[in-house]
């Protein structure tokens, strides 16, 4: 229920965005079902929208309950369009026409054959309704006829309808079937209706901003289908099914026509595994993946999101911020942590199941589709750290640009504090990702779909900061020093303010500011492989240092005294300004954050490495085959024996892919004692 209701306030917020943005050619999902009957979804249908003209494109179930929720009238609808003539599609068609009729507007109804026949059967079928209600305005059938053009399309047009050009042609699928582009105002979206792989649709769509497609291989959430994408679609009899695609030639079309954004729909089912379904398409399709909801209006540009334990999945990346997700909600996890020191080895241990402490925002919600669940998480870090002899970042090709590269700390409540996000500007003709720009999560011209706390939530639940964690330092006194975590090289961190004079700790508490400003003048790309325009913040790379500008250092810190370091520390300092948590290390970082798991990163020469020290006994039987028994009476929900990717959690869902050595999408005992 909270899900829909979130979706609700996003859709809401969608709307508004889309009426202050006449001038901007959209799409609204005003259904994004199939026949199977879904009260989350209703039938197919679209209305594309520019300036003062709107164009629905199919209406099935419920699509009139849905134009009035977005506040659109039948009557204002300067087109009425068919992909093809199957009843999910056109089952709303005749009180929609009637309705359009009775506005008294210029309208024009056009689709395959046989639209013209649909048109004429239904004003035979309804003459004394339609005459009866027309009476009432002293209007007759005859005279509203000329106010309405039919036309049967072949598949080969190119015609306008006000201020939108449309192009369609012919795709494959059981009937004749129509796939429309509309362009206006430099910006494309195409239609694709039903179908199976067509090769009209990628030279219809080729560069478009946003493909509309049949989701036909789309994975239910919960669903046992896992695996490589189908190479072709087959029936229960294992005769081809050319009625609709598979994900292989979706994600294959879409990589073909070179378009920005995928838009999946028509689903038969409510809830989709995006993470699984994601996953296939990129074995063909490198850009944005979205998944249509009923009354989704795009465009908002989306980039994939990877997260350190390999999953990928979308956020919205929007040029403005279109809600604010207030933090409301109390979880009914409690916040465990215990943070000890092993003197012996010389290392702070953090044990965590990273639920906040403090009230969360609603997840999910808009670019984050993920739920808060429990973790299992170790830290190791240097009790006593040193500053090493050269610098390690958090993005692996340097301190503003590149993929994350290690998270940055954890907080004292047990949340992780990961200030990179792995988005990034993409090539405007080929999508491909420009690694020297990556876009800055805090950013106002970016949404990753945070809560008030700068935080969200990664595809295993894990919940983490990007940025100050609103909901703890709240609780804090700002009239002293607060340690608010630990970095990953075992240097504290503390929030905001510090002493004037850094070794005195008598004296003043001020504000710390960071070193950092945004660069004058423009970025120096062409906008098509790298960004152009004004520096404003939008990019990590839009930042430089000026160590005359702030109080900190190129890593956000200082030397000084603190409450917990009496005879002086290095400490990071989270600020509310750029960087927020620092982008680099003075010491060495502990492999326990590491991002990426095994990824080949660069490494810093000079830095001491933590690989050559002994490592704790955490507990006697830390390396010991993990207890199965105990697994299953943890996961094993639906008491199969076995645990499923949607069961598995903390460690075993990061590390499932590799435990599950048959692929089968299930972790058996036998695969949880293998060493692999």
């Amino acid at each position: 229920m909270t899900k829909y209701l979130t979706l609700a306030i996003v859709f809401f917020s969608l709307q508004l965005f889309a009426q202050k943005n006449t001038e901007l050619l959209s799409a609204t999902i005003i259904g994004s079902g199939s026949p199977k009957y879904n009260t989350e979804r209703a039938g197919p249908s679209v209305l594309i929208s520019y300036k003062n003209t709107k164009i629905l494109v199919d209406m099935g179930n419920g699509a009139q309950a849905n134009l009035s929720k977005h506040n659109t009238k039948t009557r204002e609808l300067n087109g009425i369009l068919f992909t093809h003539h199957h009843l999910d599609h056109n089952e709303e068609f005749i009180p929609i026409f009637i309705q359009s009729l009775l506005g008294g507007k210029n309208f024009i109804i056009a689709g395959p054959k046989p639209t013209s026949n649909l048109v004429n059967s239904t004003l035979n079928i309804y003459k004394e309704d339609i005459e009866y209600r027309l009476s009432k305005s002293k209007r007759t059938l005859n005279s509203v006829k000329s106010n309405y053009t039919v036309k049967n399309l072949n598949g080969e047009e190119s015609f306008t309808i006000g201020d939108i050009k449309i192009t369609c042609t012919q795709v494959n699928h059981s009937i004749t079937t129509l796939a429309y582009r509309f362009e206006a105002g430099g910006n494309s979206i195409v239609i694709s209706g039903d179908l199976s792989y067509s090769e009209s649709l990628p030279k219809l769509a080729k560069n478009a901003d946003f493909l509309i497609i049949d989701s036909g291989g789309a994975i239910e959430l919960g669903s046992k289908r896992t695996g490589n994408v189908n190479r072709q679609n087959t029936n229960n009899t294992g005769k081809k099914d050319r009625a609709h695609v598979n994900l292989d030639e979706s994600s294959r079309m879409a990589k073909e026509a070179n378009v920005k954004n995928l838009v999946l729909t028509h689903f038969n089912f409510t809830k989709v595994d995006e993470d699984a379904t994601t996953t296939q398409i990129r074995q063909n399709y490198f850009g944005t993946v979205l998944y249509a909801e009923d009354l989704m209006t795009l465009p908002y540009a989306n980039n994939l999101h990877t997260h350190d334990n390999g999953e990928t999945h979308t956020h919205e990346a929007s040029l403005e911020r279109l809600f604010s997700n207030e933090c409301v909600v109390e979880l009914n996890e409690k916040n465990m942590v215990s943070i000890t020191e092993d003197r012996i080895n010389d290392l702070r241990i953090i044990k965590a199941n990273s639920i906040p402490n403090h009230a969360v925002g609603k997840f999910p919600t808009q670019g984050n589709p993920n739920t808060i669940s429990e973790q299992n998480k170790i830290y190791r870090i240097d009790l006593t750290p040193e500053i090493a002899k050269t610098k390690t970042y958090v993005y692996d090709l340097g301190i503003d640009k590149g993929r994350p590269n290690y998270v940055f700390g954890v907080a004292i409540n047990g949340v992780k504090i990961e200030p990179s996000a792995n988005e990034f500007f993409k090539n405007t003709i080929t999508n491909e990702p420009n690694y020297e720009w990556t876009l800055e999560p805090l950013s106002d011209e970016v949404n990753l779909g945070e809560d008030c706390n700068n935080a969200h939530v990664q595809p295993n639940g894990e919940y983490h900061y990007h940025g100050t964690p609103t909901g703890l330092v709240s609780k804090f006194d700002e009239k002293t020093m607060n340690l608010v975590g630990w970095a990953a090289d075992g240097f504290p961190m503390y929030h905001k303010v510090g002493y004037k004079d850094a070794m005195n700790p008598k004296s003043e508490i001020i504000e710390l500011k960071s070193s950092y400003r945004i660069k004058k003048g423009e970025r120096p790309g062409d906008g098509i492989s790298a960004p152009n325009g004004a520096y404003s913040g939008m990019y990590v790379g839009d930042y430089e240092y000026d160590e005359n500008y702030g109080d900190l250092d190129a890593c956000n810190g200082r030397t000084g005294v603190t409450p917990e370091f009496p005879n002086g520390t290095y400490y990071y300092v989270v600020s509310d300004d750029f960087p927020s948590a620092s982008r680099c290390f003075v010491g060495t970082p502990s492999n326990d954050f590491k991002v990426g798991g095994n990824r080949n990163q660069p490494t810093q020469q000079g830095n001491r490495q933590q690989a050559n020290r002994q490592r704790p006994n955490v507990s006697q039987n830390e390396n010991a085959q993990p207890n199965f028994t105990n697994m299953l009476q943890r996961m094993d929900a639906n008491k199969d024996g076995k645990i499923s990717k949607q069961e598995a959690k903390g460690n075993l869902l990061e590390n499932f892919d590799i435990r599950d050595t048959n692929k089968d999408g299930y972790i058996t005992e036998n695969e949880l004692g293998r060493r692999n």
